[in-house]
């Protein structure tokens, strides 16, 4: 089973695959800018990527 940073990685590789544009905000761990969007944590982006269908819950579940 992966752990959560490794899904977190997973996520913003798949959201950059995608076509959307990723950025670590500076000076912060696990916080992340989607889109030029707000700040959102690494969590939130692993939640997105679930929403949009580009990664699946882990254990399979939707």
């Amino acid at each position: 089973m992966s752990t959560l940073t490794e899904r977190i990685s997973k996520a913003v590789a798949a959201l950059r695959a995608a076509g959307h544009w990723v950025e670590a905000v500076a000076g912060t761990a696990d916080i992340y800018r989607v889109n030029g969007g707000d700040a959102v944590t690494g969590p939130e982006v692993l939640v997105l990527v679930i929403r949009l269908g580009l990664m699946d819950v882990p254990g399979g579940q939707r």
